[in-house]
């Protein structure tokens, strides 16, 4: 390193840079994301391959995605929801054919009183799950636009 006399300018060389780059990054592509990069590069314009990696990864916009397993094994047991309720339709159906064709139609309807509250409740709380799950998603996406 050449001496720099005491006015605190050197004598030859090329002026020194107030922000020097110091950090390196490596990466490494297939041949076929090397073509697809350098054709990417050569279409940017810019002059270094380095510069437009800077640019691409500093100042482009990107997703960035959290995974939480939790939420995720939650979404998976309530996507087997409405095939349940399907089965529970299914079943119903069933139940007040039997009925109608094997009793009165006043004792097939007082027995069948009992089901329909039950049906009227798993509805209301389908809903409730429903209406739970979208302000869950909203929630969530909230937290991934910060």
């Amino acid at each position: 390193m050449p001496q720099t006399p005491p006015s605190g300018k050197r004598k030859a060389g090329r002026p020194r840079k107030a922000d020097k780059k110091t950090h390196r990054v490596a990466v490494r592509f297939t041949e076929e994301e090397n073509i697809r990069f350098l054709t990417l590069f050569e279409r940017s314009g810019k002059k270094s391959r380095s510069e437009f990696l800077a640019d691409k990864v500093l100042n482009t916009p990107m997703k960035i995605i959290q995974y939480n397993k939790t939420l995720h094994d939650c979404i998976v047991k309530l996507s087997s929801f409405p095939a349940q309720v399907k089965a529970i339709g299914n079943n119903y159906n069933q139940v007040m054919d039997y009925l109608f064709q094997h009793f009165e139609r006043k004792k097939a309807l007082r027995l069948l009183y009992p089901l329909e509250k039950a049906i009227i409740e798993l509805v209301k709380a389908n809903h409730e799950l429903k209406q739970q799950i979208r302000q869950l998603l909203q929630h969530d996406c909230e937290d991934y636009r910060r």
